[in-house]
C-alpha cells in the first residue's frame, strides 16, 4: 500500500492534492522545521527542489496560495527536519506550526500493482460475505503490524485489520470492501 498519508490522512477538497507532510514546529534559530511525513515516498516528496504548496489543518490549500521550495532535508526521531527556501529564521518557521505540506496528484509517482492511496480507503462501505452490512470506513490507522480499518457500525466503531486474510474483497471504483472476520472480531 502506498502511503499519501498517515491515519490523520485528508486530501484537498478539490483532489487535486494530497496531503504529504504536517509542520510541528520551528528547530534551531535559522529557519528549520520539524515535519511529519506522511508519505512512505519520503526522498522523493522532500528532494530538494520539490515545490510544495501549504495547507490547512484539514489539508485544503491556503488562499492566497503558498507554497514553500525544499532546500533540504534530514531525518530526525519521528520525522525530518526540513530547510525551505523562503524560510530563514525561527519567527517565520514557528509561524507554519500546524500547516500541512501538499503535493499535487500528477505529481506522485504511479502506483504498483496492489497499491493504493490510504485516503482511499475512507468512506469505504464494508459488507460480510454473506451481504450484511458492517460500516463505513472512518479512520485508518497504522499499527505495528499494518494497517487497521476504523469502521462506523451501527453502535460501535469495529477496528479490522486490513491485509490480514481478512479482506475478501476491495474495490475502490464501487466503493465496497467485503471482508470474512474471524468469531468473534466484530462483537469485542
Amino acid at each position: 500500500m502506498s502511503e499519501a498519508g498517515d491515519a490523520d490522512e485528508r486530501k484537498d477538497a478539490d483532489t487535486g492534492h494530497l496531503t504529504v507532510g504536517e509542520i510541528r514546529r520551528a528547530h534551531g534559530i535559522k529557519g528549520e522545521c520539524i515535519v511529519t511525513p506522511t508519505t512512505d515516498d519520503v526522498v522523493d516528496v522532500y528532494a530538494a527542489g520539490r515545490v510544495l504548496p501549504l495547507g490547512d489543518r484539514d489539508g485544503r490549500r491556503l488562499e492566497p496560495e503558498e507554497r514553500l521550495t525544499v532546500r533540504r532535508a534530514r531525518p530526525t526521531k519521528g520525522g525530518l527536519i526540513v530547510q525551505f527556501d523562503e524560510i530563514t529564521d525561527r519567527t517565520q518557521a514557528g509561524s507554519l506550526s500546524g500547516t500541512t505540506l501538499l503535493l499535487a496528484r500528477d505529481e506522485v509517482r504511479p502506483l504498483d500493482e496492489g497499491e493504493m492511496f490510504v485516503h482511499d480507503l475512507f468512506g469505504l462501505e464494508v459488507y460480510l460475505v454473506d451481504g450484511g452490512r458492517v460500516g463505513r470506513v472512518a479512520d485508518v490507522y497504522e499499527g505495528a503490524t499494518g494497517y487497521i480499518l476504523g469502521v462506523e457500525g451501527a453502535n460501535r466503531e469495529h477496528l479490522i485489520p486490513l491485509g490480514t486474510g481478512i479482506v475478501r474483497e476491495l474495490d475502490l471504483a464501487s466503493r465496497r470492501l467485503i471482508i470474512e472476520p474471524p468469531p468473534g472480531l466484530l462483537e469485542t
